[in-house]
């Protein structure tokens, strides 16, 4: 009689082998879900780089609908006496002259040579901070007294780090060479009204440290005063030697006194607008290129764009060629489209400059007409009448409602996630399923292998038996 026999589990010969056989074939249909989640991560990183393609092209629309873009200028001087930049779009083009009559200064004082080893008695040096007449004959306007302590047997070293402690308008320090040493005091600002008196009270010793007018014997004294200027005609005062909005728009600094009159040049800055457009242009080009990749079918390859077919997709390349593409009405007769200005909307709906030699003399045209571009540009409109905001007004526009809550990105992302999400679900039922369907099957095999090892027994039982029956 043959024997059951095989190899399998438990010496029972079942081959347990078809368990993950069986089992793998119900993971099957993991296979296309995987797929489908990972076609879906694409297109929410796909998504993810043209929302920020967005955001970018969002700031460069803002910069060309701002008025103030079309008013950027350069400021040039004719002498280095005097250097101009300019502040903000107050600048207006046009020409300024200027000379220098003085410079502004603080008031620096320095007294007598004293000897190295000089020492004070107990006393008061008292600062008031005001302003002295250029002869140093008259003080005007005082401000509040500052008293300073000096202690007996200090030397100027230790006079200095007292003035200084206190925080008073005025900075002290000693100058030191072959005759001895000085001490020299110097307001911290400049301006006419940065000078100073200085008395000194208790030990007599103290008399040579104050300062009430004319130079002494020996001392030496230069009188705060403000930069004094003529601007067109009109003299002006600054307590520095900078003159803010002197020239709306403008910061003059006056480097050194001038014989001559100075010109000061503002023009529009041609090279800065360009700049600008063509940050626009880019912004707008990368996004249109990432949207139209994103959507094509390339025949060659037989590879098509992980977006091609999805509406939203075709819906934004579409929107934005035609924000670009129109007219406005209301601007300048020369200045109403891009292609006036020398731009061109190329093949696949990407803006370029024009290579030709109109396009180029449109260019510069363009430029040297800083108003006809902020209304092609800028222009807010009317009310019911798009075709009267600027260009970058209606791509600003257009993008902030992409971009905001509830708008087209955030639409889609959100019916994105859902799909992931229900993508991820449908990936674990069948996980649970096929672990279901594994454990079922473990009980039954497990059942099945105690069973074999009964009829196994039995089998060994009566081949012994018929063995010696045959005896």
């Amino acid at each position: 009689m043959a024997t059951l026999s095989s190899a399998g589990i438990s010496g029972s010969g079942l081959d347990e082998t078809m368990i993950a056989k069986l089992v793998a074939l119900q993971r099957q249909s993991l296979v296309p879900l995987q797929q489908r989640a990972s076609v879906l991560d694409s297109k929410i990183s796909t998504f993810g780089q043209i929302k920020s393609l967005m955001s970018t092209l969002q700031d460069a629309a803002t910069s060309l609908a701002d008025a103030d873009t079309w008013r950027l200028a350069n400021a040039t001087s004719s002498n280095a006496a005097v250097s101009v930049s300019v502040t903000d779009s107050n600048a207006l083009p046009g020409a300024s002259v200027i000379t220098v009559e003085k410079l502004a200064r603080s008031q620096s004082v320095a007294t007598g040579v004293m000897g190295a080893n000089t020492q004070f008695g107990a006393g008061k040096l008292t600062i008031t901070m005001g302003r002295w007449n250029e002869t140093g004959t008259q003080f005007s306007n005082p401000g509040t007294p500052l008293e300073i302590d000096i202690a007996a047997g200090a030397k100027l070293e230790d006079v200095v780090q007292a003035i200084n402690s206190k925080g008073a308008g005025v900075v002290a320090s000693v100058l030191k060479d072959a005759q001895g040493e000085r001490l020299v005091l110097r307001s911290r600002e400049t301006g006419a009204d940065a000078g100073f008196t200085v008395a000194a009270s208790g030990d007599a010793s103290l008399s040579p440290l104050a300062f009430n007018g004319a130079a002494t014997t020996g001392s030496v004294a230069q009188y705060a005063q403000n930069a004094k200027a003529t601007v067109n005609g009109i003299q002006v005062e600054s307590t520095t030697n900078e003159f803010k909005q002197t020239v709306p728009g403008l910061s003059i600094t006056v480097n050194q006194e001038t014989t001559a009159p100075v010109t000061l040049t503002v023009s529009s800055d041609t090279e800065g607008m360009k700049k600008k457009i063509q940050a626009f242009m880019d912004a707008y080009n990368a996004l249109n290129d990432t949207l139209a990749n994103s959507t094509k079918y390339d025949a060659e390859s037989k590879v098509a764009g992980v977006l091609q077919g999805d509406s939203t997709t075709v819906g934004l390349s579409n929107s934005l060629r035609s924000v670009v593409s129109g007219t406005v009405d209301g601007a300048a007769d020369t200045l109403k489209r891009l292609s006036d200005m020398g731009i061109q909307i190329q093949k696949g709906g990407k803006m370029a400059f024009g290579t030709t030699a109109s396009d180029k003399t449109k260019l510069e045209a363009a430029l040297k007409d800083p108003t006809a571009l902020s209304k092609m540009f800028s222009a807010t409109g009317v009310d019911g009448q798009p075709n009267t905001q600027g260009l970058a007004a209606r791509m600003k526009d257009f993008t902030r409602k992409a971009l905001e809550f509830e708008g087209t990105f955030d639409t889609k992302s959100k019916s994105l996630q859902e799909l992931k999400k229900s993508n991820g679900k449908s990936q674990d039922r069948v996980n649970d399923q096929a672990d279901a369907l594994e454990k079922r099957l473990r009980a039954q095999y497990a059942s099945l292998d105690a069973k074999m090892g009964g009829y196994s027994s039995l089998s060994a039982y009566m081949n012994q038996q018929v063995a010696q029956w045959n005896r």
